[in-house]
């Protein structure tokens, strides 16, 4: 019998939301701020909140960014997109964007935005599970099928056991077949990671863990070469790995933190992007 993959199983993740929110405001990263302070005082409760995440999440943010811009396309979507200020930012800069989350995230999720900011009309906020392949296909009309199609993620599949990140990793290549594009991925960075960050923030991943029990380190990649095998096995072409330390020189949380250093907080992370060819109708 096929698995549903009902959105209760999952909704013990969106949490994990403000715990990336909170730290991001002490960056330069556009409506961080704003955002973080509209969000509702009693889900933030019973959360574990740590600044010094702040480094890590803007690499992350901002490598992510530095990858959509290089490939000149102007179209996104983004999923298990949580607080994250992205699609709000791109949208404003002639970019077609839809963020793709769990029914109670994006109910919050367009809450929050509207008492910040008028909604572009180009900023979609749709309700979807990015394991339900059916999901998908609501989207698709917002999207010009003429024009590439960028993806991205920063904190899904690190949640996910290996069974189902193949199975939301099938579902992007299936939806980038219809336009064709790229895949940009935060979630594969690999166990040696996990241990530098259990070194540097050792209360983080337990407290992660006390807010879902989707935090296995038995469901992280062993490693690039195990990164690359796993999606070369779907698909994906010209995958490509950069280090969060290319963005290092561009942080602005180590200055307001003051760290002197910041790039231990960086180590062995990760982002990948990689390329799917429209298919021929």
């Amino acid at each position: 019998m096929k698995h549903i993959f009902e959105n209760s199983e999952y909704e013990s993740i969106i949490p994990t939301a403000i715990v990336t929110s909170y730290p991001r405001i002490f960056t330069d990263i556009s409506y961080e701020k704003e955002i973080y302070s509209k969000i509702a005082e009693e889900n933030v409760k019973n959360v574990f909140l740590d600044k010094m995440l702040a480094p890590e999440l803007e690499a992350r943010y901002k490598l992510a960014n530095k990858l959509l811009n290089s490939t000149n396309i102007k179209q996104v979507l983004e999923l298990a997109s949580g607080y994250s200020s992205r699609g709000l930012d791109y949208s404003k800069r002639d970019y077609t964007y839809v963020e793709m989350d769990l029914p109670l995230m994006i109910e919050e999720k367009r809450r929050v935005l509207k008492e910040i900011s008028e909604i572009p009309s180009s900023l979609h906020l749709i309700s979807g599970n990015a394991l339900q392949e059916k999901d998908y296909k609501q989207v698709i009309p917002y999207f010009d099928k003429n024009q590439e199609l960028v993806i991205i993620n920063e904190g899904l599949l690190r949640y996910l056991t290996f069974e189902e990140k193949q199975i939301v990793a099938e579902n992007i290549y299936q939806m980038l077949s219809n336009f064709g594009g790229y895949w940009i991925t935060c979630d594969v960075t690999p166990k040696k990671f996990i241990e530098h960050q259990n070194n540097n923030l050792p209360a983080l991943n337990t407290n992660l863990s006390g807010i879902t029990s989707r935090n296995s380190l038995n469901e992280r990649f062993e490693d690039i070469t195990h990164v690359k095998g796993f999606f070369s096995t779907i698909g994906f072409k010209d995958i490509e790995i950069h280090p969060f330390n290319e963005v290092r020189d561009e942080l602005s949380s180590p200055g307001i933190l003051g760290l002197n250093n910041s790039e231990f907080l960086l180590k062995e992370a990760i982002v990948a992007i990689m390329r799917v060819d429209k298919k021929n109708e």
